[in-house]
């Protein structure tokens, strides 16, 4: 029976888990699989044939091809897509183009770390400069990040750093909200309890504040830095020598369907790792919270 916001055990949890994606890749094999009859085709192309030449019901052959339930130009097989990961990692600088878009997400994401907290950690504290600096930074965040690209290519030029610069701002106009948020979520009880016992403003907002609202910005940094995934896509579709950005497209050129999917599945992978790290970290620099919930 299923309840309002009740977890499940550990190993119920995982299982679960588990045989929800052995089911899903089940289901991917089933529908790319060739189990339906052959189609019957025309034995001579229609387009080269006359008036006279056009096929008639005779004139028909069976394509020896079973089908899959889904065209592999929609959907291909697993074992197409996993055989492409190898053809673009021997031939194509699969890694190499997986660690230049790691390392601009990462310099990106770390920049708007350094700009995003100690700004947010003073429009949290004291809002008469909140209420200055939101009206200028809080639009930005219904600003599509793709309808400034241009301003970008003119400012820094097509090179890596207006790569890492379009990322940045796509990171830190929503990190600067959720550290601001943090911050004042800390609980004024704190605050009252530090002031009693005799703590100055200083010590209040880096002994206090900053303590508390930590584990908030970094879940925030989780987040967008996963984020920051979506925007290296697009940063990387402009004169990227190297990135998974740059191999999408090359992709899309070729019309390779089956390499779309396996730099789809590498860019969930990296994801998925890069997402466990950092709920690993905060588990072991957060421990006291998980303790205390």
């Amino acid at each position: 029976m299923l309840k309002i916001r009740a977890e499940l055990p550990t190993v119920k949890r995982q299982l679960v888990s588990t045989v929800s994606v052995i089911v899903f890749l089940a289901l991917w094999w089933l529908l790319t699989w060739p189990m339906l009859p052959p189609l019957e085709v025309p034995a001579a192309s229609v387009a080269d044939a006359t008036v006279e030449e056009m096929p008639q019901p005779g004139d028909f052959e069976i394509d020896a091809t079973p089908r899959p339930i889904i065209p592999a130009y929609i959907l291909p097989a697993p074992q197409a897509v996993l055989q492409s990961i190898v053809v673009l990692h021997r031939d194509h600088a699969l890694v190499r183009s997986a660690a230049r878009s790691l390392y601009r997400i990462t310099l990106a994401f770390l920049l708007a770390v350094l700009v995003a907290v100690p700004l947010g950690l003073v429009m949290g504290t004291y809002p008469p400069i909140r209420n200055v600096i939101e009206p200028l930074t809080g639009p930005l965040r219904y600003l599509p990040i793709s309808a400034i690209t241009p301003l970008f290519i003119l400012w820094f030029g097509i090179s890596d750093l207006m790569k890492v610069a379009f990322l940045f701002v796509g990171v830190v106009v929503y990190l600067l909200p959720l550290v601001i948020e943090s911050v004042m979520n800390v609980q004024q009880v704190y605050l009252d309890t530090a002031y009693t016992l005799g703590a100055n403003p200083r010590q209040v907002i880096f002994r206090v504040l900053l303590p508390g609202a930590w584990p908030g910005i970094f879940e925030a940094g989780r987040v967008l830095y996963g984020v920051g995934w979506t925007y290296v896509i697009l940063a990387e579709l402009i004169h990227a020598e190297y990135g998974l950005g740059y191999l999408l497209t090359q992709a899309q050129r070729r019309q390779h369907i089956d390499w779309i999917y396996a730099l789809i599945l590498v860019v969930l992978l990296l994801g998925i790792c890069t997402n466990y790290i950092f709920v690993y970290t905060g588990r072991k620099l957060f421990a006291w919270k998980e303790s205390k919930s």
